[in-house]
């Protein structure tokens, strides 16, 4: 045993990686602050192994954890320990050997290796929340380190990171507007076998319209406001909503019918992907306001040439230079084209827009 005067102790589980020991503990989150006493990023990139921590991600993260306060979840934090240890397991047995407890030196500084942003987070939401600090994280402790070690682990737990895709994430989320959208499509037969629920980036052999993220994004500008009183019967409005689109607009038609796949849509048309889905999004919005007879007026989409060849509609709106544009004005500018093929008149701001575009197509 190393000779450890004063220190910090855990329970623990010790553990063997690569014939290293490792220890895995129970933190209380007021203790946290405590341990990772050290701010790497002063050094410079040589001596650390670690990244400059991103001051913007923090409120994010500290808000997901008050928002969530009932259901937040973390994964373990990693970190490294220069300076004296001691492991005291229970007993002597097999089992008995590897749980115990952990006390490190109060001399000994601790590096966080993955984990640093949940850490700042989790510290900026006790401030605000101080009955967090009794619930706890994992925290997975390496002993003995050398700086190059800790920049291979370091390198070694960001090698092949994965992240979630946006789709899947909304599929996975319990948030009303995430539970409308698939709730939407859950619901529909006919929806079911157009909206990718995991991918959103559709390749040319997708059979599928478009992804979850896009039908989400278009469903939330369908409504003013989405929360847990509204979702469950804004679910039967939007999936009626959607539904007589794919009834109304003849390519959708043929994709649900499987005589075409969406990756031949979105090849010739821009009516397969989610800046279109958006604008009509914001068309529907204001038929569900306005006109009580919104599915006879849609019945005009069939009739709209959705070619991305059609310049004189599209260009500059949601095509530039034949390739498509996935923007906030984009999805603007197409929404008022639609909506003047659908005989609807355009707001203040929509008619500014409007003329902006204008001026700007004619100084060219």
């Amino acid at each position: 045993m190393t000779d450890v005067i004063s220190g910090t102790s855990f329970p623990a589980i010790k553990g063997i990686q690569a014939d290293t020991e490792f220890y895995t503990v129970m933190c209380p989150l007021k203790r946290l602050k405590r341990i990772f006493t050290f701010d790497e990023s002063t050094l410079p990139v040589k001596d650390r192994a670690q990244r400059i921590l991103n001051l913007d991600r923090i409120p994010e993260i500290s808000n997901y954890i008050l928002e969530n306060r009932d259901s937040y979840v973390f994964s373990a934090l990693t970190a490294c320990i220069d300076g004296e240890t001691e492991f005291t397991p229970i007993g002597k047995g097999k089992h008995q050997q590897k749980i115990g407890t952990l006390t490190i030196d109060d001399d000994a500084e601790v590096y966080i290796t993955d984990g640093q942003h949940r850490n700042a987070a989790i510290n900026e939401a006790l401030k605000q929340d101080p009955s967090l600090g009794e619930e706890n994280i994992s925290v997975v402790f390496f002993v003995g380190k050398s700086l190059p070690e800790r920049q291979k682990i370091f390198k070694d737990l960001n090698l092949y990171p994965v992240k979630t895709d946006s789709s899947l994430s909304i599929t996975y989320d319990g948030k009303p507007d995430a539970l409308l959208s698939k709730n939407v499509v859950f619901e529909s037969k006919i929806l079911s076998k157009l909206i990718h629920m995991e991918n959103s980036n559709l390749g040319k052999r997708s059979k599928k319209l478009v992804s979850h993220s896009a039908l989400n994004k278009a469903t939330k500008e369908l409504f003013d406001e989405i929360n847990e009183s509204t979702y469950k019967e804004q679910t039967f409005i939007a999936r009626e909503f959607w539904e007589h689109l794919v009834d109304v607009i003849p390519a959708w038609q043929l994709v649900y019918k499987e005589q075409v796949s969406g990756g031949e849509i979105r090849e010739e048309s821009i009516h397969a992907y989610s800046v279109t889905f958006q604008a009509l999004g914001i068309v529907g919005y204001w038929l569900l306001k306005n006109d009580p007879s919104w599915k006879k007026t849609t019945k005009a989409l069939k009739d709209i040439d959705w070619s991305r060849n059609n310049k004189e509609d599209w260009e500059g709106r949601c095509v530039v230079n034949g390739a498509m544009r996935n923007s906030s004005i984009a999805m603007k500018l197409t929404a008022n084209r639609i909506k003047h093929y659908l005989s609807i008149p355009l707001s203040t701001k929509e008619k500014i827009e409007e003329t902006k575009f204008t001026q700007a197509n004619q100084s060219k």
